[in-house]
């Protein structure tokens, strides 16, 4: 039997962006939560987390299957703890209407810098997106 896994989602992969496919078969737990962490534009047409204490990302919480982690791994170019990842995935606390969730979001690896890429304040990649037609 699959195990299950909550992700948090808060870029391509949310409802209405690009990548969002890959969870039409997810059970959706929160449309609108946030965890800790900066945003920034990564300038190639998606965001990346940076995992910070002082301020908040927006995003959508999942409930996925093992295949479905397996998609979000490959798509997000994680291959692993310790390896050349462009994201690692971290689990921390995500904060919903409803309560608190440990899930699984993917985040700029400590090795790489985001010096080069564009803070996102409001911390919400679609409301920045409209509002200033992020990359």
């Amino acid at each position: 039997m699959d195990k299950r896994h909550y992700v948090f989602v808060y870029g391509t992969l949310r409802k209405d962006d690009c990548n969002h496919n890959l969870l039409k078969n997810a059970a959706c737990i929160a449309n609108h939560c946030w965890t800790e962490g900066k945003l920034f534009d990564s300038l190639h047409g998606y965001p990346f987390l940076v995992q910070s204490n002082d301020c908040r990302v927006v995003g959508e919480l999942y409930l996925v299957d093992d295949a479905q982690l397996s998609d979000l791994d490959r798509l997000e170019d994680y291959y692993g703890y310790g390896k050349d990842n462009l994201y690692d995935r971290v689990e921390q606390v995500v904060h919903t209407d409803t309560g608190n969730y440990h899930a699984f979001v993917y985040v700029l690896p400590d090795n790489k810098n985001s010096k080069n890429m564009k803070l996102i304040e409001n911390g919400d990649w679609i409301l920045y997106k409209v509002l200033f037609g992020g990359a």
